[in-house]
């Protein structure tokens, strides 16, 4: 019997140190892509986006040959199952690139930030739909509220609306199939190599853009600005992919909303924008919408277990 309840006690602490170094890694997930927004929007007011994911992009993919070469996982086999898996999370990842770039260099910093954090309900939604899971009455209503908290973000009503937020909006339809993905991608693949082909993918696609858009010579500060942009998104994405592998997704998510924090404080110190009330309140709509969603989702699943 005591034997039995120090395994009970020694699994539990096992469940919840993966727990905290998961949320731990989203947070520091959300701070890194939450920094390299914050300087891209200013780089975005010099140089055209193609050129910005570029350069970042050469740097990006740079720094991570060097670690995942250091770390001699380069050269990896893949099953052919997961190889689905793995395209459709660079997919993902170059489409919410791409989008949420247009909308962030021509938005608020906050508010472009605070419609993406509807993703545990799109997440619900695309189960819904996509995968034919169970969804009660209780997440469907949260779903609505949850939408309801993003129309009063973006006003779509106002005069102030900002036709980019739908950009914003559409970058978290490509988010949704990152993480699903990401999720279903077989442990055994490093997470460095994942990071590594993302990163070389949303090069090439700023490669691809570049005829489209003129070229401008960035100056000395603008290379360095876009060497901490690259820095601070490789820390995203290394603890993103880190951190839906090793903890509950219930339990790491709801972390993923420090990432309005950073943006707030970003967006006062360096750019003057101040959230208004439309804005917070949309925001808490959307948190309180998605924590319950996913508060339900865990009560399902340990119910039928």
């Amino acid at each position: 019997m005591v034997a039995k309840k120090l395994i009970c006690k020694s699994l539990i602490i096992f469940i919840m140190s993966k727990n905290i170094y998961g949320s731990l890694f989203m947070t520091l997930s959300m701070f890194g892509y939450a920094s390299t927004d914050a300087v891209i929007k200013y780089i975005g007011l010099i140089l055209p986006l193609s050129e910005i994911i570029f350069l970042r992009g050469i740097i990006a993919v740079f720094l991570l040959f060097l670690l995942t070469y250091i770390r001699k996982e380069l050269v990896v086999t893949i099953k052919r199952s997961q190889i689905k898996f793995l395209i459709l999370r660079v997919f993902g990842d170059v489409g919410c690139t791409v989008f949420f770039l247009t909308a962030l260099i021509n938005m608020e910093l906050a508010t472009a930030t605070a419609i993406l954090q509807c993703l545990p309900l799109a997440l619900t939604f695309a189960a819904a739909i996509f995968l034919k899971e169970r969804v009660g009455l209780r997440r469907w209503s949260a779903i609505l509220l949850g939408f309801i908290g993003v129309l009063i973000i973006i006003k779509p009503a106002s005069e102030n609306f900002n036709y980019y937020s739908l950009l914003a909006l559409l970058s978290v339809g490509f988010i949704v199939i990152r993480d699903i993905s990401t999720k279903r991608l077989d442990p055994s693949i490093p997470s460095t190599y994942v990071s590594f082909i993302t990163a070389i993918a949303v090069t090439l696609t700023g490669l691809f853009f570049l005829p489209f858009q003129n070229w401008i010579v960035p100056s000395k500060d603008i290379i360095w600005g876009l060497s901490a942009t690259a820095f601070f998104l490789i820390i995203g994405i290394l603890f993103n992919v880190m951190c839906m592998r090793i903890g509950e997704v219930s339990f790491v998510v709801p972390f993923r909303y420090s990432i309005i924090i950073f943006a707030i404080i970003y967006g006062m110190i360096f750019y003057n924008e101040i959230p208004d009330i439309s804005m917070i309140l949309g925001t808490v709509i959307i948190i309180l919408t998605g924590v319950y969603t996913l508060y339900r989702e865990k009560s399902i699943t340990t119910k039928n277990n």
